[in-house]
């Protein structure tokens, strides 16, 4: 490769754009040639990169740099093919940079196999030494790439035993973790970039990213606020510690920095969706109706009548829920929130096997979603398919195990459709405390004192409500 970096690549540019400028015919030494590509590639002129690597090739059609950034050209286009083709013709054994090149292609194609044998045999190589971190770290970010998270973590943690403070290493190492769900060491990751730079915005904003998909919710407000101290009117991250605020049940809060937000950029339309949904959360429907009325007056009519039906739903004021669902438009048909009224409509008639197959329904639309999975259990329930709505309350509990009132509605299931073990066995899952919330509920005492009651006889007391068939008596669904 040439060396570059003795080259004015200022005076090189402007004497470029001069002999351009007059119509001159353009000469350059290779290295100047590619000293000039690479500029031109650096500020997004891309196409300008290319002739100039043409022109080059021209004069110096032998050149290893310029047939280099040819093919980087190739792949930077996503012609594979071409670019494969190209390198086989042209032969990539000797050098590294074009065996990159090679290896980028085969995994863009679907060849791995082939890039394994080619990364295999460069690592054999004896000559490889002072080319080896460069080599490594490399295939990392092309496996990043083309989403093979666990080989590109095997490899940029072998470059980071060579070189631990490399951003770019650890950037892509934190993307790889946060793709494989493995947030904690995204977030270890992540705080190894904040120790080389602790004011980068994008750190700060990135790690309380983290901690919000991890569910820590208090640091993920707090490295909110410490980014917002950086740049304190960025409102992507604003919007973001609203939203963490809101599943950490500060609804109040996030209503306000939502409110906010709107006022200052009233063309979002995201904002309207997460304030309408914080009115929801805190039972505000007069706040959600006006709300939506401005979101209808800003940006047209699509999903309101629908919207406004689950909102006279939510109330139970099903006769006008029922009117407005026969005017939602055919548009605004076949969505999760039009299957999850048509089933709430349903079950309100009492038509469980139509609100079963609405639920159905919502659950293509949307297989992961909690409230969806819910109204699957009750239905089960209101069916007596206990089995079935076990499996339900199962699966919510994987999605979240918090999920209100999804342990205590098992636990009554299981004594329904089983032994005494299996109600023994979700009992082992309850805090003491949240024993003595479900006792307290189940036999509608008030003044049972904890204090009073260890663990021990609390499941003596839930176990004789059992025995006494009073677990549904109570519940309600």
């Amino acid at each position: 490769m040439g060396d570059n970096d003795e080259i004015d690549i200022n005076s090189l540019v402007e004497k470029y754009e001069q002999m351009r400028g007059f119509g001159k015919k353009i000469y350059f030494d290779a290295d100047e040639f590619a000293a000039l590509a690479d500029y031109f590639h650096s500020i997004e002129r891309h196409e300008e990169a290319d002739e100039i690597v043409n022109q080059g090739l021209i004069i110096h059609p032998e050149n290893q740099e310029l047939l280099v950034l040819q093919v980087k050209s190739l792949v930077y286009s996503e012609q594979y093919e071409e670019a494969y083709a190209f390198l086989n013709d042209l032969g990539y054994d000797d050098d590294v940079d074009m065996k990159l090149l090679m290896i980028e292609c085969l995994l863009n194609l679907g060849k791995g196999e082939e890039a394994d044998k080619i990364i295999a045999k460069t690592l054999q190589d004896d000559e490889l030494d002072e080319d080896y971190y460069f080599f490594i770290t490399e295939v990392g970010f092309l496996f990043n790439d083309v989403d093979n998270f666990e080989r590109a973590i095997h490899f940029l943690e072998e470059s980071l035993k060579i070189e631990e403070a490399n951003p770019d290493v650890l950037i892509d190492l934190a993307y790889a973790y946060e793709m494989q769900s493995n947030f904690d060491k995204a977030i270890e990751y992540n705080n190894k970039l904040l120790d080389i730079d602790p004011y980068s915005f994008d750190g700060w904003v990135n790690i309380g990213k983290l901690y919000s998909m991890n569910s820590r919710y208090d640091k993920a407000i707090d490295a909110f606020d410490f980014a917002l101290t950086i740049n304190e009117n960025d409102f992507p991250t604003l919007k973001m510690k609203a939203l963490s605020l809101y599943l950490n049940d500060n609804v109040e809060e996030a209503i306000r920095i939502f409110e906010n937000c709107i006022l200052e950029t009233p063309d979002d339309e995201s904002l309207y969706e997460s304030l309408i949904e914080g009115y929801e959360a805190m039972e505000q429907y007069d706040r959600v109706m006006r709300l939506l009325d401005r979101k209808e007056e800003k940006f047209g009519s699509k999903g309101i009548m629908l919207r406004r039906a689950l909102v006279y739903a939510a109330q139970e004021k099903f006769p006008i829920a029922e009117a407005l669902f026969k005017l939602v438009p055919e548009e605004d048909k076949d969505t999760l929130d039009y299957y999850m009224l048509e089933g709430e409509l349903a079950f309100y008639h009492d038509d469980l096997l139509a609100s079963e197959m609405a639920f159905m329904k919502a659950s293509l639309v949307s297989p992961d979603d909690e409230m969806v999975i819910d109204r699957l259990a009750n239905v089960s329930v209101a069916r007596e398919k206990f089995e079935q709505a076990a499996e339900y309350l199962e699966q919510l509990l994987k999605i979240d195990p918090d999920f209100p009132t999804a342990k205590s509605r098992l636990a009554f299931i299981r004594f329904e459709i089983g032994a005494k073990e299996p109600f023994d066995e979700i009992m082992k899952q309850f805090s003491d405390e949240e024993l003595y919330e479900l006792l307290t509920q189940i036999t509608n005492v008030d003044d049972i004192e904890l204090s009073a009651l260890d663990r021990e006889k609390i499941l003596v007391r839930l176990n004789e409500a059992r025995e006494n068939r009073v677990l549904f008596k109570n519940i309600k669904y």
